[in-house]
């Protein structure tokens, strides 16, 4: 009998996890907004809300995404909202759209992630049109004026900074927080400013592509888990199975050792390249370091549980260690997975440039 076709906002919803889904987001909500301007924290939030889309359903999702969004309305007013919805609501139609179309997973990772790097884009573009500059210098501009404004506890911050050595006084020595003049206070904060500008230049375009390619990978796989997880069949390549092809380990190899000579003798022009891609070549052989590591632990029949532990601690914890491990998988295959999963299946070497080894 042929499958019948996979209709997300049809699924029914689990109704005990609902409620709990919604009262822990409502919980977590101060610490959402805190968190807000931290990179990691903002691309984890879609992953979440796909992950509800999956294992509890679309009521679930969808009360939490409006809550994202009011949380945004309520700290950043109208413009912040409209920012939030355009961050969130495009990554979770296309995701679940290129799902209910039963698109091969690794095709609808990059389209995922596409989609999440255009919102991204589109969200900068209106900062920077709200602000009337740059985005990085809209928001050094904000985080002046805070600190101008905070009075003693911009001051605590301006000395926890200095003793972390971040920054110093301009003769170069040590100032405490109880006698920090004024003149003083006006170049630390001009120092904070100029550095976090600096560091901001770096980070947002690193942090964009990393995101997209994060939530493109993780937010395909953990709707499709969740959907399988109702018994409705569609594809997932499990985790022990994710590897970079040949060909494009060879490429991303050379791409970045290019880089690094370009950053190295160049870096006025290149250096803002070489930290985009560095950014992307951890992410992806962390996650393949990850995977390497989970088929090793699948094939001396160690349950899900532990693999989990080892994502969680891979990815979050110790990304080092993952990213060698990555890089040896794929430099020597020391989990001996290579060739019997690509004769096995195929499909989980995407977009090889040379086809096959």
């Amino acid at each position: 009998m042929e499958n019948r076709r996979i209709s997300l906002l049809k699924q029914k919803n689990r109704w005990g996890m609902t409620a709990f889904s919604i009262g822990l987001c409502l919980l977590l909500m101060p610490v959402v907004g805190i968190s807000l301007f931290v990179p990691q924290v903002i691309t984890v939030l879609p992953i979440a809300l796909l992950a509800l889309l999956g294992f509890v359903g679309p009521v679930s999702a969808a009360v939490c995404c409006a809550m994202l969004v009011v949380l945004c309305l309520v700290l950043f007013g109208l413009w912040g909202a409209v920012m939030a919805a355009l961050f969130l609501v495009p990554v979770c139609v296309v995701a679940a759209a290129l799902v209910e179309r039963e698109h091969p997973f690794w095709q609808s990772v990059a389209l995922t992630g596409t989609t999440v790097f255009v919102s991204m884009g589109a969200v900068m573009g209106l900062l920077s049109l709200l602000a009337g500059s740059d985005v990085v210098s809209a928001i050094s501009g904000m985080i002046e004026q805070m600190l101008e404004a905070s009075g003693a506890l911009g001051d605590t911050v301006l000395s926890a900074m200095m003793q972390l050595g971040l920054i110093t006084a301009q003769d170069g020595s040590s100032i405490s927080v109880e006698v920090l003049d004024a003149a003083t206070r006006e170049q630390l904060i001009s120092s904070l400013v100029m550095m976090m500008d600096t560091v901001l230049r770096l980070e947002i375009p690193m942090q964009m592509t990393t995101g997209a390619v994060g939530v493109g990978l993780l937010g395909q796989a953990v709707l499709r888990r969740g959907i399988r997880s109702r018994g409705e069949k569609i594809e997932y390549p499990p985790l022990r199975t994710w590897m970079v092809p040949s060909g494009w380990g060879r490429i991303l190899g050379v791409t970045l050792v290019a880089m690094y000579l370009l950053a190295m003798t160049v870096p006025q022009f290149s250096s803002s390249m070489y930290y985009v891609f560095s950014g992307v070549f951890e992410q992806v052989f962390a996650l393949q370091g990850i995977a390497a590591l989970c088929y090793f632990l699948h094939e001396r029949g160690k349950g899900r549980g532990l693999q989990a532990v080892v994502f969680v601690l891979g990815y979050f914890v110790l990304r080092p260690p993952a990213i060698l491990f990555g890089i040896a998988d794929q430099t020597f295959d020391f989990s001996h997975r290579r060739e019997k999963i690509e004769a096995e299946k195929k499909q989980n070497n995407p977009f090889d440039p040379r086809g096959r080894r």
